[in-house]
Order: structure tokens, then C-alpha cells, then sequence
């Protein structure tokens, strides 16, 4: 089970694309500095965030070559919270790799990501190169006190290299968009509840083809929810096990706070020491910390 949904993968991404292609189209000889620099924020910060996601839902890209560094205070205040500790491994690693040079990021994305884009290099490489100027050396002085000589800077930045540039960010953030769907396009928030619920649930009474069903939503018909058949539900609740009855009872718990009382009494449920494996538990409660509602009245994609 990965928990990835590819339309939210994206939707940062297009967000910023619109603020860099609106920022083009509005810009002036008294603004095109900071635009220019504001868009390579926004470019860099969308890949760093896909990368956010992907490196969650796949731990397994991030090698062994590279040792977390964490605090142990990191450790013993979150021992219970390995979403915690992954968040900062995920973090420093992402710190590691986003340095103000776009090729060097776009280049580990793509490795990390599984993906090919087509780009120009030296486009790539010319606009860390005018945003690190304009970042670190944005001042009329030669440095002949520090030289003792005159020097050289030549390649003046321009309203017109700005507006070139920005608009080559804006256009490899759009194939990288289009690439991210090619790839993860499988990954949809139906997927995630199918993946969710067979890991848990190995009978062919609860099969989720028979106790889950999607519908429309009452008040948008363009929008599909996630409903349970409770006709099904009845006719199978006295046949399965305790312990089916205890992870049916978490599910349905997320679905209504008093569902629960119509097909479970406190002793059908058994304890949790009487578990022999958590994972089941960890699994769920994983999926619910990021997705609370994904069993009530969250819009479910990819379910036709």
C-alpha cells in the first residue's frame, strides 16, 4: 500500500505554474528582478514538494549511502510517531539536494522520480547562475578592495534574459507535471481505500467489492463519495472473527461516530493485547492521521 494520490501530487505544482506564468505576463523593467527570482522559488519549491511525497510514499528511495542525522531527543519524544521521524529524514534530505542550482534539483528528481524530461541544460544552468547573482551579488562594486584590481562581471542580467528564463521554468515544471500524471496517474484516493481495505481484510465475506460501493453526492453530481453497503454488512457481521470484527469496527468508526452500535457490542471487540501483530493498526491509523475523512464525504478520484 502506498499512500499517494497522483491529483495531489500535481496540484501544488499547477498552482505555482499559473503564479509564474502570471508573473510573466505582467512583467516590467521595475519588477523583472524580483519576479525572476520569486519564480525560481516557486519552481524549486514545487519539485522539492513532489519530492515531498514521493520519497513518503516510497521510503524505499531513500538510500543507505546517505546516514539520518536525529537528534535523540527527536527519537525518544516521537518514538510513537514514525510519521515524525520520517518527515525529518525526508526533510534533510530534501535540504541536501535543494542548493539554488535548478539542473542539479531537476536532474535528482527525475533519478528519484523514475521519470525523463526533455529541457534545455544550459537554459537550466543560466538561471541558477543569474539567480545566485541576484541573490549573493546584486551590487554595483568591482571588489577592488578585496582584488586590488578591477574585475570583469559581463553577462548582465536583462529584462529580456528574465523573461526568457521564466518562461523556460514555466515550461519544464509543465512537462514535469505531465510526466508526474503519466507515471502515478494509478495512484487515486479510490486506490488508496481499495489497497487499505484488502491489506486488512483477507475473507470473502468482506470482500470490497461487496462493502464498499461509490456514489453520488446528493448535493454536487459531479463529485463521487465513498459509501458502505450496510445491507451487505448485516448479513456477514455474525460470521466473521473477532479480530475482523475489531478492524471493521476502526473503519466504521471513521465513517460515524454511532455506526458502530448497530452491529457491535463492546464484548464482540477483543482487546488489543490479544493482537499478536500491530501493523493492521499502525496501517490504518497512518491513512486516517493524513486522511481523517477518507471514508466520509472526501472526494474520491479514480473510481470509474
Amino acid at each position: 500500500m502506498r499512500i499517494l494520490v497522483c491529483e495531489e501530487l500535481t496540484n501544488d505544482l499547477r498552482v505555482n505554474i499559473e503564479k509564474i506564468k502570471d508573473m510573466s505576463e505582467q512583467l516590467e523593467k521595475n519588477n523583472y528582478e524580483a519576479f525572476f527570482v520569486y519564480s525560481f522559488a516557486l519552481f524549486e519549491s514545487s519539485i522539492c514538494e513532489a519530492l515531498r511525497r514521493i520519497l513518503a510514499a516510497f521510503p524505499e528511495k531513500l538510500t543507505d549511502e546517505k546516514q539520518p542525522k536525529l537528534k535523540n531527543s527527536d527519537i525518544f519524544n516521537n518514538m510513537y510517531s514514525s510519521n515524525y521521524i520520517l518527515e525529518t529524514i525526508i526533510n534533510a534530505e530534501i535540504k541536501s539536494i535543494s542548493k539554488g542550482n535548478a539542473l542539479a534539483l531537476l536532474q535528482t528528481a527525475q533519478n528519484l522520480m523514475a521519470i525523463e524530461l526533455t529541457f534545455d541544460r544550459g537554459a537550466l544552468e543560466d538561471v541558477s547562475k543569474y539567480r545566485n547573482r541576484l541573490a549573493h551579488d546584486n551590487t554595483i562594486s568591482n571588489r577592488e578592495y578585496l582584488l586590488g584590481r578591477k574585475t570583469v562581471k559581463g553577462n548582465t542580467f536583462s529584462f529580456e534574459i528574465a523573461k526568457i528564463l521564466i518562461d523556460t521554468l514555466t515550461q519544464v515544471l509543465s512537462d514535469f507535471e505531465v510526466c508526474l500524471k503519466t507515471k502515478y496517474k494509478k495512484y487515486t484516493k479510490f486506490k488508496l481505500i481499495k489497497d487499505l481495505w484488502e491489506e486488512i481484510f483477507n475473507t470473502p465475506l468482506l470482500k470490497f467489492e461487496d462493502c464498499i460501493v461509490i456514489r453520488q453526492d446528493v448535493f454536487d453530481k459531479n463529485k463521487s463519495v465513498v459509501g458502505i453497503n450496510f445491507d451487505h454488512l448485516k448479513t456477514v457481521v455474525k460470521s466473521i472473527s473477532s479480530g475482523e470484527k475489531f478492524f471493521l469496527s476502526l473503519l466504521l468508526q471513521q465513517y460515524s461516530s454511532n455506526i458502530n452500535d448497530q452491529y457491535f457490542k463492546f464484548k464482540d471487540i477483543p482487546s488489543l493485547a490479544s493482537k499478536s501483530s500491530n501493523t493492521r493498526i499502525n496501517k490504518i491509523l497512518r491513512v486516517f492521521d493524513i486522511y481523517p475523512n477518507l471514508f466520509n464525504g472526501v472526494r474520491i478520484d479514480g473510481a470509474t
